[in-house]
């Protein structure tokens, strides 16, 4: 199991190109995830996507991997909230966007560090936003 891990990764790094914030480089592509099609479907996988990443506390190779094949199904969900919401929640929307991206670079490149970092900022952000869900029906 552990050279299949090992392997896949190798794999996986041999696909990607560096990608760091400052070159602007997007990830690649790696799982084709339906698109969100519902408010309430995009808040379903943003509440349970959210509560599998808090879950994963240790953050080595086996628990990064995790972690970035969930930011593909995040992102649909944010970039749903991104194009459909108005004013300030839209605006939080295309924060946590941001944040959920570096997320998805920095977990596929085994940053555990810099990963962790970026976490911390998506739960306080990510608790803002869903308490914005109690108080509004869309």
């Amino acid at each position: 199991m552990r050279t299949l891990i090992a392997l896949l990764f190798a794999v996986t790094f041999a696909t990607t190109a560096q990608a760091s914030d400052a070159s602007g480089e997007k990830p690649i592509q790696h799982l084709k995830v339906a698109d969100v099609t519902s408010m309430k479907d995009a808040k379903k996988i943003f509440v349970e996507k959210t509560a599998e990443i808090k879950s994963k506390q240790k953050l080595d190779a086996a628990e990064l991997h995790q972690i970035h094949v969930i930011t593909y199904t995040l992102e649909k969900s944010v970039e749903y909230f991104a194009e459909n919401l108005k004013g300030e929640r839209q605006k939080l929307a295309k924060d946590i966007a941001v944040v959920v991206e570096n997320i998805h670079i920095n977990s596929e490149n085994n940053r555990p560090e810099k990963t962790r970092k970026d976490l911390n900022h998506y739960f306080k952000l990510a608790d803002k936003f869903a308490a914005g869900f109690k108080h509004k029906h869309h």
